[in-house]
């Protein structure tokens, strides 16, 4: 499957939001992992596979983001500041490796078996 990359700059008045996020799509606009970074630096790295591999009994998630990823960036410009009240949001197309180098430093390890 082919994936597309995004980071999204999202200043805004202090809060509990990340201020950038990082996003893998796929070519329906579903979005299977996804990085939170906060504004003291820490960083939540997500993927529809967490769901699934702890047994979750509900329906079976393809993406972390409701509806398509692509409808909700319409007429955002690439690298350019979207600005709504207090809230500035830029998105840009990314590599995949870098998409990766973020992915990799902050996952947090899974154990392959118990011992």
């Amino acid at each position: 499957m082919s994936f597309s990359y995004y980071r999204c700059d999202w200043i805004h008045p202090e809060s509990e939001e990340p201020v950038i996020v990082y996003y893998e799509v796929d070519i329906t606009g579903d979005v299977p992992r996804l990085i939170d970074v906060f504004a003291d630096g820490r960083r939540q790295c997500m993927s529809v596979v967490d769901f699934t591999a702890v047994g979750h009994e509900m329906r079976r998630i393809t993406s972390l983001v409701e509806g398509s990823f692509y409808d909700g960036i319409v007429g955002l410009v690439d690298g350019i500041f979207f600005e709504e009240g207090q809230d500035r949001i830029s998105m840009t197309r990314i590599a995949a490796d870098r998409f990766e180098v973020e992915w990799q430093a902050h996952r947090l390890p899974t154990p392959d078996k118990l011992h």
